[in-house]
C-alpha cells in the first residue's frame, strides 16, 4: 500500500491508484475537520489517528443494508473508494470513527451511522434540520417508528432515511440534551423498533413523535411550500 501521514491521519491505497501529492493534499485538507468535530467531542479524540483506505472499485467494500454505502466504518479504520481526482469522502465518516474514539462501538450499526451526520451537523453543504425539512416537503411526515423500520418503504431511499435519522438525533440533542443521543448511541438495540427506542431513552412513544413532529415543524414553517409538496399534518400529537 502506498501510504501517507499527517498529525491525525493515515492515508492508504493500492499502488499506482493515487499519486502521493494527491494523498498528501487529502491529508492536509482533512485535519481542519477533525479539530471541528473533536471540539464538538468535547477534544475526547485529540490523540486519535484515523486511518481511511482508498480502493479503486466497490469490489473491496463489504456489502451493507439496501444500496452499497459510499464508506464503510470500522473503529477508526475508513475504507472508500477513489473517485478523483480530487480525492472526496463524506465528513460523516470521520464522523463516525471519532465517535468510536469517544464514545465506544454503537449499540446499532445504524444509529452509529446517523451519529456520524449528526455531529457534522450537515448533509451536502446544508444545515441538517433544512435538509431534512426539504425531504419532509417531498415526502410528508414520517414518524419515528417508520425511521427506524429500515423494510418500510414510506422512506424507499437510504440517503433520505440517513438523513431523517441523523436530523431525528440532531432534535434529540436539541431538545434533550447531547447526553441522550450518546445514550441512544450506546444503548444495544440489536433490531431498531420504538419500543426498545422509548425503554432506551425512559419516555414513550407518543412523547418521542411529538418532540420529532415540534422539531420538524420549526423548520418546515419558515420554508417556502414545494410545488409538489406531500401535505404535511400541521397538528401535534395529543399528550
Amino acid at each position: 500500500m502506498q501510504r501517507v501521514t499527517s498529525a491525525h491521519y493515515e492515508i492508504l491505497c493500492p499502488p499506482g491508484a493515487m499519486k502521493p501529492e494527491v494523498m498528501r493534499d487529502f491529508a492536509a485538507q482533512r485535519e481542519p475537520l477533525f479539530t471541528i468535530l473533536n471540539q464538538r467531542l468535547n477534544g475526547a479524540g485529540s490523540n486519535a489517528e484515523i486511518r481511511i483506505i482508498f480502493y479503486p472499485d466497490a469490489s473491496a467494500l463489504a456489502a451493507t443494508e439496501g444500496a452499497a454505502a459510499p464508506y464503510e466504518v470500522t473503529g477508526t479504520t475508513i475504507r472508500t473508494i477513489f473517485n478523483g481526482p480530487p480525492a472526496q469522502l463524506d465528513p460523516a465518516a470521520d464522523a463516525e470513527a471519532l465517535l468510536h474514539v469517544a464514545w465506544g462501538n454503537p449499540g446499532n450499526p445504524r444509529i452509529g451511522e446517523w451519529a456520524g451526520t449528526w455531529l457534522v451537523g450537515e448533509w451536502r453543504g446544508e444545515e441538517l434540520g433544512m435538509a431534512a425539512a426539504a425531504v419532509e416537503q417531498r415526502l410528508g411526515h414520517k414518524t419515528v417508528s417508520s425511521l427506524l423500520d429500515s423494510t418500510s418503504r414510506q422512506i424507499p431511499s437510504r440517503k433520505d432515511r440517513t438523513l431523517l435519522g441523523a436530523a431525528w438525533l440532531s432534535e434529540i440533542a436539541d431538545l434533550d440534551g447531547p447526553a441522550e443521543v450518546r445514550k441512544l448511541y450506546l444503548s444495544r438495540i440489536p433490531a431498531l423498533d420504538v419500543a426498545q427506542v422509548t425503554k432506551a431513552l425512559g419516555t414513550t412513544s407518543l412523547e418521542l413523535d411529538r418532540k420529532w413532529q415540534m422539531w420538524m415543524y420549526s423548520y418546515l414553517a419558515g420554508m417556502p411550500a414545494a410545488p409538489n409538496a406531500t401535505n404535511v399534518p400541521m397538528e401535534m400529537p395529543m399528550q
